[in-house]
């Protein structure tokens, strides 16, 4: 059911999912499926006796994975989207949205019919060209389980939680005293003047002896510790190794073509249309027969829907739902419109959403496509089925083929296969396959890396398989001089010329205390003066390092200034001299910077209480995790 599940929810239906259930983020990523219940035996957390089962968790571990897929594609690391990954922070999350709801209907807050349709009607997932898709909707739905009930009543839950959080934070604000310090800091604003020793002219002069070398490696013995490496040997499995040597005959492809004619059935596709009467009560019943009455007097029927119909969705169109294949509706639904003639009307039929009149609109009957539609795909389906059948072969045959051979060269050969070897690489694993803990774990274990065995056949994943072997072992130890050796002596020379700098430096500085203008000291020196007024705080590469240690310089005394020398990450040295100091000041920002301002302290502030409130709710909430995580 599960992998059924992750096979509606790829390609179109992510994308839906994703549009669906952007919207409803509103703590740290709270999912829609929450609290739908589950036994104990299925449990997967409970919250003040609220079960959240290990089905609701897998579906919010599924839309999770797609709304990152979503937004970053294939460049999300494959073992970050695993179900074991992702496990933790989503179920957090689901007890989290739990508290919160439990938390606002226990405050009494509602949300009203009409206000769940109108989500419904602006979800971006449900539209086509801007404007809201029956189909659309009913398809979605059908794709991840959910009937239209169902599906308001969860949605109904998660807009009066949105709604709780937002009385939090939205309550939340900023006063002026409290921006004008903001301001103060943030944009503060200084003036200085600076100059800069590079250390690349005398890199290029210095000279380290190999005594020194030898010094340094035997006084920092810790600094070249180097953990325990493998280097492997591997044969890799996968359906596509053999895909690409499969020739499909024509002939094959055109008998499958006439076994698919042969069984096809024609696709009939009802279009519906309906008029929905909720409850079972007396003011019900009395709607019940008022309509039958005026259809019984061939009333018009879209007429009719959108005067009684109490779906909000299909009434403003007449109470048209669409086309279904005979799944998209209830079962006694499907049935009755079944038999019905094109134009006719049912009697009252009831479903869980309560009771419908159905009419059908039309009827159309799929043709089975033609040979020349069919061929590309057909034959990728035998040539896939042909490779699957080669891998699981080549999968069964492998362990025997490489159990205690003494290279994987042969096993390879017989497999029509290569094999590949990797870099070395520790228990952290290296790049590659290398990084699959699987391939980690049996590289390191004793008995393929001490014992000199092949590991058995690991399957990493239902199209993946591989067996290795360990070719080089390198234990933990000290890296020799040969292998650091050109590492410290750029190191060594880094420190004399850090050294002869920070002289220099000193004595720049030293020179402009005395009184001299630090302009001539630095035209004296060959050195170019950079002056930067008016600075704000940030930047970019060693700009950004200047002002960052500019702003951590003490303010000058009234007539004074402020001297100092840093060095920066590429090992120059700049001397430094802080001229002036002025706090940021509200008033001259414009009213819409202020605005602004003050909106944003507020936003943050918000949120900063629905956090807290968050924590507190939680705190005295009875929360049983299944399994003690």
């Amino acid at each position: 059911m599960l992998q059924s599940m992750r096979d509606n929810l790829k390609g179109t239906a992510a994308v839906i999912v994703a549009a669906l259930f952007g919207f409803i983020m509103v703590i740290g990523g709270i999912d829609f499926f929450t609290g739908a219940g589950g036994d104990s035996a299925n449990k997967a957390a409970e919250v003040n006796g609220e079960k959240i089962s290990n089905q609701d968790l897998l579906r919010a571990i599924q839309n999770r994975r797609n709304m990152i897929e979503s937004q970053y594609g294939e460049s999300v690391p494959a073992d970050l989207l695993t179900d074991e990954q992702l496990r933790g922070p989503v179920l957090q999350q689901l007890v989290s949205s739990a508290v919160m709801r439990q938390a606002a209907l226990k405050s009494g807050m509602v949300m009203s019919t009409v206000a769940v349709d109108k989500e419904i009607v602006q979800m971006p997932g449900f539209q086509v060209n801007g404007q809201f898709d029956q189909q659309m909707f009913r398809d979605g739905l059908r794709r991840m389980g959910y009937s239209p009930a169902g599906f308001r009543q969860l949605l109904e839950q998660e807009m009066v939680m949105q709604q709780f959080a937002g009385s939090i934070s939205d309550s939340a604000f900023a006063t002026r005293t409290g921006a004008e310090k903001v301001v103060a800091v943030s944009m503060e604003e200084r003036d200085f003047d600076y100059v800069t020793l590079s250390a690349a002219p005398l890199l290029e002069n210095i000279q380290v002896a190999d005594e020194e070398i030898q010094s340094y490696y035997d006084e920092h013995q810790q600094d070249f510790q180097r953990p325990e490496q493998v280097a492997i040997e591997y044969i890799e499995l996968t359906p596509e190794l053999f895909a690409g040597n499969i020739d499909i005959a024509d002939e094959d492809v055109r008998a499958q073509y006439d076994q698919e004619v042969k069984n096809f059935q024609a696709n009939i596709r009802r279009h519906a249309a309906h008029i929905l009467i909720e409850g079972d009560d007396e003011a019900a019943q009395k709607k019940i027969a008022e309509v039958q009455g005026k259809l019984n007097e061939s009333g018009d029927f879209a007429a009719l829907a959108k005067e009684y119909s109490d779906d909000i969705i299909s009434r403003e169109e007449g109470g048209d739902l669409g086309f279904t294949s005979g799944d998209v509706f209830p079962e006694s639904f499907e049935d009755a419109l079944a038999n019905l003639e094109v134009g006719q009307v049912s009697g009252p039929v009831k479903t869980d959403d309560g009771t419908h009149f159905i009419k059908l609109i039309e009827v159309a009957d799929a043709e089975p496509p033609t040979f020349e539609e069919r061929q590309a795909a057909i034959a990728a389906r035998l040539r896939s089925a042909e490779a699957e059948r080669e891998f699981v072969d080549a999968i069964s045959r492998l362990g025997d083929l490489a159990y205690n051979a003494p290279s994987l060269a042969e096993p390879a050969e017989e497999l029509g296969v290569s094999v590949q070897k990797s870099a070395l690489f520790s228990r952290q694993g290296g790049a590659g396959i290398t990084a699959d803990g699987k391939v980690i774990a049996a590289a390191f274990s004793p008995e393929v890396m001490e014992d000199g065995n092949t590991s058995d056949v690991l399957n990493l994943s239902d199209n993946h398989s591989l067996v290795l072997k360990v070719v080089e072992h390198k234990p933990a130890g000290v890296k020799p001089l040969d292998e650091v050796k050109v590492e410290i002596a750029e190191l060594l020379k880094r420190q004399k010329a850090g050294e002869q700098l920070a002289s220099k430096a000193e004595s720049i500085e030293q020179q402009a205390r005395s009184g001299k203008a630090l302009s001539d000291v630095a035209s004296a020196e060959g050195l170019t003066l950079e002056t930067s007024d008016n600075t704000r705080r940030g930047g970019f590469g060693a700009r950004a390092e200047v002002v960052d240690q500019v702003f951590a310089m003490g303010a000058p005394k009234a007539g004074a200034k402020n001297l100092a020398h840093f060095k920066l990450a590429s090992g120059d040295v700049v001397v430094a001299q802080l001229r002036a100091v002025r706090p940021g000041d509200l008033s001259r920002q414009s009213k819409e910077q202020r605005d602004a301002l003050l909106q944003q302290l507020a936003s943050m502030q918000g949120e900063s209480e629905l956090a807290a409130v968050q924590k507190y709710l939680a705190s005295k909430a009875d929360i049983e995790i299944s399994g003690g995580e």
